[in-house]
């Protein structure tokens, strides 16, 4: 999840190609058996729009399945899943081969994609223990979500993110930006003390959802600065986060190239400027 901070989550997930198949026949790695067993989940990868259930960056997607189709021989159609029950599964049907993986494997180091393609083509048991390792270091991305309960709410009291939204939309990605945007919820309780931190945006990429701090909806908050934290926040959804390249398997939310398009925003200089000024005011705001 991305955000603008200011400061002062045993199953056998083998492929299968048929009950003939030799593949079918072969037992995973006992490092890549992780799972408890359930009857498989199918998400669809469409968007109800007032609820959306995942996010599928297009270009990873193409990468990733990219690497299949030259893998494979015939058609590979590759859907991305959030099933914490079935991490990996493929099936053929006439000439093509549908595979579905977890969307832990679109931001992947490039070892454990080429591993995850030797496994769904060989069944390599060497590749099955880096694929299952690197399911099992992740296994904070297979908890189950719970569902937004609460309704979209981008119409503040001062500022509409709607529109905001829609202008940086056509402004700065060519109308390309499907995000959704809203206002956090409120709180009616009364703070004791200044708060030390304040997040006053974020994006979940599974929601899709650019969220910004319902403190920022007042009369003394200009629109420009409002706008900067959309537009910081709409990058996120354009720009996955990437790998560090230190190694540690982190992942860098603001890369320099984020940083560099960033600064792109017609106001930034004055954006940047009115946050450090008014910080230990947004603090105290309740």
């Amino acid at each position: 999840m991305g955000a603008r901070t200011a400061i002062t989550g045993t199953s056998w997930w083998a492929p299968r190609f048929g009950r003939t198949s030799a593949l079918q026949t072969r037992p995973l790695a006992s490092a890549a058996i992780r799972i408890p067993e359930r009857v498989s989940e199918r998400l669809a990868l469409v968007f109800p729009s007032p609820s959306p259930r995942l996010y599928v960056h297009e270009g990873a997607r193409q990468a990733l399945e990219r690497k299949l189709q030259a893998a494979f021989s015939g058609q590979v159609v590759i859907s991305i899943t959030d099933n914490r029950h079935s991490i990996i599964s493929v099936s053929r049907r006439g000439g093509t081969v549908r595979i579905r993986v977890h969307h832990m494997f679109l931001d992947a180091p490039t070892h454990i994609v080429n591993a995850l393609v030797r496994y769904l083509t060989t069944n390599d048991r060497a590749a099955s223990i880096k694929v299952g390792l690197y399911i099992e270091e992740n296994g904070g991305r297979l908890h189950r979500r719970r569902a937004r309960k609460m309704p979209l709410a981008p119409k503040g009291r001062v500022h509409d993110l709607y529109e905001i939204f829609q202008d940086l939309n056509a402004r700065y990605f060519d109308g390309q930006c499907n995000a959704l945007i809203t206002w956090g919820k409120r709180t009616k309780e009364k703070r004791t003390s200044p708060r030390k931190t304040i997040k006053l945006g974020s994006y979940s990429a599974l929601e899709r959802l650019v969220r910004l701090h319902p403190v920022l909806d007042r009369a003394w908050v200009p629109r420009y600065f409002v706008a900067f934290i959309v537009y910081h926040e709409m990058l996120h959804h354009v720009m996955p986060a990437v790998r560090d390249s230190r190694g540690g398997g982190r992942r860098n939310l603001h890369p320099p190239e984020f940083v560099e398009r960033e600064r792109e925003f017609r106001n930034f200089e004055r954006a940047v400027a009115w946050e450090q000024k008014h910080i230990a005011r947004l603090l105290r705001t309740t």
